[in-house]
C-alpha cells in the first residue's frame, strides 16, 4: 500500500510542480488564466475525492487500479494532446478529478488494511505521502533542467504506471483486506 502511496503522489508532483510552465510553454496557454485553471483542477479534484470515495466503498482495489491508469494516460498523452489551451485545460481538468481520488482511495484501503492498527498506518502513510512530494518535485526539477519541460509529464506517467502492479501484487499476496 505504501508503495502504491508513494508511486502515485510522486509521479504527480514530478509533473504538478511544473504546471504553469507546462500549461504556458506546451499547451500556449497566457499566464493570466493558469490562476483560474488550478481552480479548475481543484474543483475537480474535490469532485474526484467524493467520485473515489463511493468507488472505493465498493472496489478500493479497483478504485486505485483507476487512479493510476487514468493519471498515467493524462501524463503520457499531455505532450500530444495537450499541445493547445483546450487539450491543455481538458488535461488539466481530467487529471485533477484523477489526482482528486489518490488520498481518499489509499486512505479507504489503509482503514481496511490495519483496522486494528489505523493510527499507526496511517500516520506511516502520511509520511510515505509527505517524502514523495519532496522526492517527486525533485526528480521532477532534475528532468526538467536536464532533458525537457515535457519529460517532467512523461516522468510522472512512468513513475505512476508500476502502481497498477503494486495494488495487484498486493491483492495476489493476500496482503490488503479491501
Amino acid at each position: 500500500m505504501q508503495l502504491a502511496t508513494f508511486l502515485l503522489v510522486s509521479g504527480h508532483f514530478a509533473a504538478f510542480t511544473f504546471i504553469s510552465p507546462v500549461l504556458q510553454e506546451v499547451s500556449g496557454i497566457d499566464e493570466s488564466l493558469v490562476g483560474p485553471l488550478l481552480l479548475g483542477f481543484g474543483v475537480a479534484g474535490i469532485a474526484g475525492n467524493f467520485l473515489a470515495g463511493t468507488a472505493a466503498a465498493r472496489d478500493v482495489r479497483a478504485t486505485l487500479v483507476t487512479i493510476s491508469v487514468a493519471l498515467t494516460a493524462i501524463l503520457a498523452v499531455f505532450p500530444l494532446a495537450g499541445g493547445t489551451p483546450v487539450g491543455g485545460t481538458i488535461l488539466l481538468i481530467a487529471w485533477g478529478l484523477a489526482f482528486g481520488g489518490v488520498p481518499v482511495g489509499v486512505q479507504t484501503w489503509i482503514l481496511k488494511s490495519a483496522p486494528d492498527s489505523t493510527e499507526a498506518a496511517t500516520a506511516l502513510n502520511t509520511s510515505v505521502f509527505n517524502l514523495a512530494i519532496a522526492l517527486g518535485a525533485l526528480v521532477g526539477g532534475i528532468v526538467a533542467d536536464q532533458v525537457t519541460l515535457t519529460g517532467v509529464l512523461l516522468t510522472g506517467a512512468l513513475l505512476a504506471v508500476p502502481t497498477t502492479l503494486a495494488v495487484w501484487s498486493a491483492r495476489r499476496a493476500g496482503r490488503s483486506d479491501g
